[in-house]
């Protein structure tokens, strides 16, 4: 099961039309925001219910709920061979591989990222990655989970193979490389893979990659957060593709 928390989440989820299966809200609790939820998720036929907030503390686990959450089923991926023939045809096409990114905010803030830099999808592990189901991601991504394919998968060495077999370029970013992401050349379709927090790409993973980069970093700061590492190198492919298709 797949939670919402929070009203910015949930009003994420009603608008764009997620299979929402109940929306809990506090007993007791007044609000405008809130009786906007309750009407927009009746006009959709979703099941409200008010309960105790020690059922919705439970469910939020952790996370600041603002009086409502929305309960849906876990359908947040998608058959990477079905998808990889889907996507394979566009001459641009924008990927993002993160490599065991276990901190639930951080998933979600890539996630949020990588829908507002216009990827086509977002790949994990199915193992040693922070929880798709988590209300923690569901409220970083603000959204994106929705908006956004994202492919399971077993074998992140063996996904790059496919990847580079229907044209994909894969840049990963390490910090101790010489070659700069600012004088690459990026164009056709590219595949960017963040490593974990702290440990960085795998080293199969890491091998498996046609070139990697590194971020300049004329300060002090040994390195970025992985989600704000994220944003730099995908919007720095986004401003290549966009000036191309400008000049083209």
């Amino acid at each position: 099961m797949r939670v919402l928390a929070g009203i910015h989440a949930v009003k994420h989820g009603l608008d764009a039309g997620e299979n929402l299966d109940e929306l809990l809200v506090l007993k007791g609790k007044i609000h405008p925001r809130l009786n906007e939820l309750v009407y927009l998720a009746k006009k959709s036929n979703i099941k409200v219910s008010f309960v105790p907030r020690e059922a919705l503390e439970r469910l939020a686990d952790g996370v600041a709920h603002q009086g409502v959450i929305a309960r849906m089923q876990s359908e947040h991926t998608v058959d990477f061979k079905v998808w990889l023939q889907q996507v394979s045809s566009s001459e641009d096409a924008l990927v993002l591989l993160l490599d065991q990114v276990t901190d639930p905010h951080n998933l979600g803030a890539c996630m949020r990222t990588a829908e507002a830099a216009g990827c086509v999808g977002v790949v994990v592990p199915k193992d040693h990655a922070a929880s798709l189901d988590s209300p923690v991601v569901a409220k970083s991504a603000c959204g994106a989970l929705s908006r956004l394919p994202i492919l399971q998968v077993t074998n992140l060495a063996r996904t790059i193979a496919a990847l580079q077999k229907a044209g994909f370029w894969v840049s990963g970013l390490a910090g101790e490389v010489s070659s700069d992401i600012y004088q690459t050349s990026f164009s056709g379709k590219n595949v960017i893979v963040m490593g974990a927090e702290g440990k960085g790409m795998r080293r199969l993973v890491r091998e498996s990659c046609d070139q990697l980069l590194r971020i300049p970093m004329p300060g002090k700061v040994e390195s970025l957060n992985v989600s704000v590492a994220t944003g730099v190198a995908l919007f720095e492919v986004v401003r290549q593709t966009q000036a191309s298709s400008r000049n083209s």
